[in-house]
């Protein structure tokens, strides 16, 4: 009689189960993780334009745009594209005829194209304080983010 090796239809049936079962497990984690790397990203993404907005505010005395910033060095060309880890990134610059500092103003957002009511947004103005809301663009009005 021959002998046949291989694996009974059973023993398939289980491996696809367990496989089944730690993939239900894993992809709600890992997804989670995910998402809180490109809102670290989106962080650091605000925090570049910041500086890069004191920077152009030093040399031309007015808050410059997302290309001027990326024209002028003080940012990089991947958050200059204006989208960085999921976020698209706005500047918006307020202009004032005044020559006082204190009239020119900008705000700089990170907000993800598709939101669920999960994802988290971010904020900053010429104060360079980092604000969160989740679900919804961040303002001016809500928290800054945990240090």
């Amino acid at each position: 009689m021959k002998s046949e090796a291989g694996f009974s239809l059973i023993e398939m049936l289980i491996v696809v189960a367990i496989i089944s079962i730690i993939t239900a497990i894993a992809v709600p984690n890992l997804r989670k993780t995910r998402q809180a790397a490109n809102a670290a990203s989106a962080i650091q993404s605000i925090r570049t334009i910041s500086s890069g907005e004191q920077l152009y505010l030093q040399k031309n005395r007015v808050y410059g745009t997302l290309s001027e910033l990326l024209l002028n060095g003080n940012i990089d060309p991947v958050v200059g594209s204006g989208n960085k880890s999921g976020y698209d990134l706005i500047i918006a610059v307020i202009s004032d005829p005044d020559p006082n500092f204190d009239k020119r103003k900008f705000t700089a957002n990170a907000d993800p194209p598709e939101d669920d009511g999960t994802f988290a947004h971010y904020f900053t103005d010429e104060t360079l304080v980092i604000r969160i809301k989740i679900g919804a663009p961040a303002t001016v009005a809500d928290s800054p983010i945990p240090r």
